[in-house]
């Protein structure tokens, strides 16, 4: 039976709002499969579905149910206004993250060298290569299959990059202007209020760290003062939670560093500098 896109977003809701399952996913499946923008979605509100774009709807629908996200079933996922490719080996990337992005750009136009450490699908770091064109861009990763999605949304987007496959800064022996990373950060006792999406489809690898999510940062407060410039800076996204706990930890693993933190948008403290 035909359907107009209107219809079949409601029916689309209908079918997942009883499981708890948000219907903005349907929402932007369709857009992504028809090549629609948000305003075109509405425009073809009352147009019928083609039967192949209707059967391939019912298909996603059928995946979102199981609380499968979005940006996998369509395989891309928006960041900074680009698209980026992404696979169930990279974490999908949060708007959140966009600030921290923000703020390097911002404060480091002069920069000529830039690292983003455990990059995914590149998103942070092929970002900062556009909004920094002058600077060259290293991105590195412990998964091979996470460099492999970095690299193939390099060649999609145009952006020059450098990539290698290292755990934290075990194959990265040079210094940069600025480091830039979000590390995992989540602590496996909060898993009992992470979304089922999140917990069964994303890498865990780059989601949960021990020691109450703060190993990751322990380990990379230990190592980044040999991979930092005189005068350079190094952003670091982190759980709201976990501030008072990195205050402690820079301070002693990292006294000559200035440390500045920053809440988001939401008015969470979710992202540090540290100034060399």
């Amino acid at each position: 039976m035909s359907k107009t896109y209107g219809e079949a977003l409601r029916w689309a809701s209908s079918v997942l709002s009883p499981l708890g399952v948000d219907p903005d996913g349907a929402r932007y499946v369709l857009e992504m499969r028809a090549d629609f923008t948000p305003s075109q979605l509405r425009l073809h509100d009352r147009d019928v579905m083609p039967d192949s774009a209707l059967t391939q709807f019912e298909q996603d629908v059928a995946r979102l149910s199981h609380h499968e996200p979005a940006q996998y079933i369509v395989g891309v996922a928006p960041f900074y206004g680009d698209l980026f490719k992404v696979t169930p080996a990279v974490l999908i990337p949060r708007f959140e993250t966009e600030e921290l992005v923000a703020w390097a750009a911002a404060e480091q136009p002069a920069a000529q060298t830039g690292l983003d450490l455990g990059t995914g699908s590149g998103a942070i770091g092929l970002t900062l290569a556009k909004q920094l064109p002058s600077t060259a861009m290293t991105l590195s990763d412990v998964s091979a299959a996470a460099l492999a999605v970095a690299r193939e949304n390099a060649r999609r987007l145009d952006r020059r990059a450098t990539f290698v496959e290292s755990d934290l800064f075990a194959a990265i022996p040079q210094r940069f202007d600025f480091i830039i990373s979000n590390l995992p950060y989540i602590s496996k006792a909060e898993t009992d209020v992470m979304d089922e999406s999140t917990l069964t489809y994303e890498p865990p690898l780059a989601l949960f760290a021990a020691h109450d999510g703060l190993a990751l940062f322990q380990r990379f407060a230990a190592g980044v003062a040999a991979h930092v410039n005189t005068g350079g800076a190094v952003y670091l996204e982190f759980g709201y939670r976990q501030q008072p706990a990195l205050a402690r930890l820079f301070a002693e693993a990292l006294p000559q560093a200035q440390v500045t933190f920053k809440r988001d948008m939401a008015d969470h403290p979710r992202m540090v500098k540290l100034q060399f």
